[in-house]
């Protein structure tokens, strides 16, 4: 399954340099980013559709929701082999990953952003 919400691309860079050949097979990112959307679509509420709706929403939402959703997909890259890196670089890219996902499970369940993003 291709995922809607982010490219192959958008999850490789969000893994980052130095991937193991593990993170950047394709078949690996489709995994990964399909468990991204569903994570976002679990924190964003069945009723909101952000896959399904996703033709509807802003331009401008887009983006966003490609860059929560390809640093949710790094997230189980990185969890999946985190020896790529240096323990320290590893835990960097966590804590970035998770400010990013924390942050959209806060806007998420605000109606003015849901309403904005056309949903």
């Amino acid at each position: 399954m291709v995922a809607t919400l982010m490219t192959d691309a958008q999850i490789l860079l969000a893994i980052g340099q130095n991937a193991s050949a593990a993170q950047i097979l394709s078949t690996n990112t489709d995994i990964w980013g399909a468990m991204a959307e569903s994570d976002m679509e679990s924190v964003a509420g069945n009723s909101v559709g952000l896959v399904a709706n996703y033709a509807t929403i802003a331009a401008s939402y887009k983006q966003w929701l490609a860059l929560v959703g390809s640093h949710r997909a790094a997230f189980y890259a990185i969890n999946q082999d985190p020896n790529s890196w240096q323990l320290a670089t590893a835990q960097s890219k966590l804590n970035v990953i998770d400010t990013i996902w924390q942050e959209f499970k806060k806007r998420i369940l605000d109606k003015d952003v849901i309403d904005s993003m056309g949903l």
